[in-house]
């Protein structure tokens, strides 16, 4: 039984080598289907939007103070109809009784009753 499996290990570590000529062709082939590298490109320079935004931190945080100042326009402009209400009964004229102090001060704090 030994001898089979020494047969067997010399089978293995003498088999066949491919010929040079075949190494050649298969190397060559090889090198055919192999991408080309291309020429490394020099870094795009930033623009001056980009420069702007980077001051602010990114186009992130630029676009939602835009959104923020848009809708503050459209609330400002369009005003809802409970808010034309409500800014009636607030600040309303001279000739009605209501009065209400929109802008406390600390001095009603220091009050003494």
């Amino acid at each position: 039984m030994t001898s089979l499996d020494d047969m067997f290990t010399e089978a293995r570590l003498a088999g066949p080598a491919p010929s040079d000529a075949l190494s050649a062709r298969v190397m060559a082939d090889a090198m055919a289907v192999q991408p080309r590298a291309l020429p490394p490109r020099a870094a795009p320079t930033p623009g001056l939007l980009d420069r702007l935004f980077g001051l602010f931190g990114g186009t992130g945080p630029v676009a939602g103070g835009v959104l923020a100042g848009i809708a503050g326009l459209a609330i400002g402009y369009l005003q809802p109809e409970g808010l034309a209400s409500l800014t009636d009964t607030l600040l309303a004229s001279s000739t009605t009784s209501v009065s209400m102090d929109l802008m406390p001060g600390f001095d009603t704090l220091m009050t003494e009753e």
